[in-house]
């Protein structure tokens, strides 16, 4: 059996987590977690150093240039992939969270095959 590989889902929405959930249960060999906040976020990414973090820009506490710093800035959660999951699909908003450190950047709603495809890609 393949050993599980961990994805933390940071989002504030429960349909966007359920949706998610839903999917990654269809892969065997990923276990996703999910946070509700920017802060929760990054609490359990230090606690549990996930394979993947699949991260929304828009979240209660912060936005997700903050999350990104606080993960960048913290040598457990440096090099753990950050993939952005958001409704914003302006040049300007992607191109700074990929300069400040998303390794991918995903607009909502997403093609599930498509995302999918890009959480595999920087799993391995």
């Amino acid at each position: 059996m393949m050993p599980s590989r961990v994805v933390l889902y940071i989002d504030d929405s429960e349909d966007n987590i359920r949706l998610v959930t839903r999917m990654i249960n269809r892969h065997p060999g990923l276990d996703l977690r999910a946070a509700r906040t920017g802060r929760d976020g990054v609490s359990m990414a230090i606690a549990d150093r996930p394979d993947l973090i699949l991260l929304d820009n828009r979240l209660p506490d912060c936005g997700g240039a903050q999350v990104l710093a606080k993960l960048a800035a913290d040598p457990a959660t440096a090099a753990i992939p950050v993939i952005v999951l958001s409704g914003d699909s302006d040049r300007p908003t992607i191109d700074a969270l990929l300069a400040a450190g998303a390794a991918d950047y995903v607009v909502k709603p997403f093609d599930i095959h498509g995302l999918m495809a890009v959480i595999w890609r920087h799993l391995g």
